[in-house]
């Protein structure tokens, strides 16, 4: 309802106004809620599924991973060369699918709608450096220097298993992409209201059609064996498990590369608001 009055003489004699039936509008917005309602009880389905297939998976590849180490430590003199060959591959193939299960769980742990972190009070400034021991003994398998220019004293409120796992996976990723002989170098940085990490590395670069590709589900980026000097990918789930925590603390995360053979910098920032 609109209305404005009428004036005769200085004095109000009545009002003018306009009625506007929302009706429409009103069903429309139930018709969407009731929809979003649908799509949250699918997604928490779909969820639920992908947990119990990833959790059903993992007993089995206990039993294979169990039984060819226990080939190749305890009776390997009794294999030939191509027995042996053969063991190795099948014991990597379940590693790989046991990363997969282990990063499926925790992605449909991290979109279950009552999802709950548990947070304490850290240095982020010795979390990274935690992070960059972690992961130093693959950088020094390709010869890559790790620098490490973070400001003292960052204290957060997070969940510190979660922080771990996003920064060592971004410092994985830049290892694994960065040819022999390259530099990573983790660095901080802050404003008023967020403290941002980045991750920068002198590797292969990401292209601008790949770029959309980055933080989503299963988005993996294949470019091993295509003439660079890199370590194989991934499952595609890291950079979307990353992102996922990221927002849970409230934080965002994103990616800047000039193109291909010209590095790539990875940045997530957190609240300031969350530190003591």
């Amino acid at each position: 309802v609109h209305a404005r009055p009428i004036y005769r003489k200085g004095e109000i004699v009545g009002l003018r106004g306009t009625l506007t039936d929302i009706t429409e509008k009103i069903e429309h917005r139930k018709l969407i809620e009731e929809q979003n309602l649908k799509l949250n009880e699918l997604n928490d389905l779909k969820t639920e599924l992908l947990r119990r297939t990833s959790h059903e998976l993992k007993t089995p590849l206990v039993w294979i991973k169990g039984y060819s180490n226990l080939l190749l430590e305890l009776h390997a003199k009794d294999l030939n060369s191509e027995i042996i060959s053969i063991v190795k591959e099948i014991r990597r193939g379940s590693l790989k699918l046991e990363q997969l299960t282990g990063e499926i769980l925790e992605a449909s742990r991290l979109e279950a709608s009552n999802v709950e972190l548990h947070f304490s009070n850290e240095n982020l400034s010795d979390l990274i450096e935690e992070c960059v021991k972690e992961v130093k003994f693959l950088a020094n398998k390709r010869n890559h220097k790790i620098i490490v220019d973070v400001q003292p004293n960052m204290n957060v409120l997070i969940e510190k298993e979660k922080i771990f796992e996003v920064i060592t996976n971004l410092l994985t990723n830049a290892i694994k992409n960065t040819p022999s002989n390259g530099t990573i170098t983790i660095s901080s940085s802050n404003n008023n209201e967020y403290y941002t990490i980045s991750v920068e590395d002198t590797g292969i670069g990401i292209t601008e059609d790949e770029m959309p590709r980055l933080f989503t589900q299963f988005g993996k980026i294949e470019r091993f064996g295509k003439g660079w000097d890199i370590e194989p990918g991934g499952t595609g789930l890291g950079l979307y498990i990353a992102k996922k925590i990221i927002e849970l603390h409230g934080g965002k995360i994103w990616a800047q590369s000039n193109g291909r053979g010209k590095g790539s910098t990875f940045f997530f920032n957190l609240p300031i608001k969350n530190s003591n």
